[in-house]
Formats: C-alpha cells, structure tokens, sequence
C-alpha cells in the first residue's frame, strides 16, 4: 500500500467515524433542541407578565421622581447651558449611530 492509498484510506476511516458520530448523536441533538425550545417558551411565559409590571413600576417612578427633579435642576442652570447639553446629546447620538453601522457588518462577520 502505498502513501496516496494510506491517506485515502485513512479519510474514509476518518469521514465513517464522523457520520457513525452523527448517527449516535443525532437524537440526543434533536431532543435538547425540543428541551431549550421548551424551557425557552416556560421561561417567556413566566417573565413577560413581570416585565411588563417592572416597566411599567419604573415609568410611573421615573415621570413621579425624577421628572420633577430634572425640571427644578434646568431651571437653576445658567442660561445656554441646556442648550448645550441638548446639542452635545445630539450630536453622541449621532456619533453612536455611526459606530454602530460601521461595527454592524464586523459582528456579523465575527458571529458567523
């Protein structure tokens, strides 16, 4: 037997392996899917309701705590300053959008 006959051999060996594996491990892959998709579907079933009862605590907290705060705090400012904040916001909103187009494409390509 020579070198190439050693090597062809030796990948039919290994591809018999991969698709004994396979077999072996097919239906415990397919049932683990059913369980995550299971427990998936529980566990949204159980944290939506609290989530929603969550976000709506903290909106109700947020417009009856600090709104008021926020409103006393603009009106001690110095004139233009608020302004100013809302320009700098703007602008890293911007900025913000940017990098995430710009990153977009390389996540995807790292996720893949």
């Amino acid at each position: 037997m020579n070198r190439k006959e050693r090597v062809r051999a030796a990948g039919d060996n290994a591809r018999e392996t991969a698709r004994h594996a396979a077999d072996v491990v097919g239906p415990y892959a397919a049932s683990a899917r059913e369980s995550a998709s299971q427990y998936a579907h529980d566990a949204s079933a159980y944290l939506k309701p609290r989530a929603r009862k969550a976000a709506c605590a903290a909106r109700e907290n947020y417009a009856s705590h600090v709104v008021p705060r926020l409103e006393q705090a603009r009106q001690s400012l110095p004139e233009g300053v608020d302004e100013a904040a809302g320009r700098a916001a703007d602008r890293t909103r911007d900025v913000a959008r940017k990098a995430r187009a710009a990153a977009a494409p390389r996540l995807e390509q790292a996720r893949a």
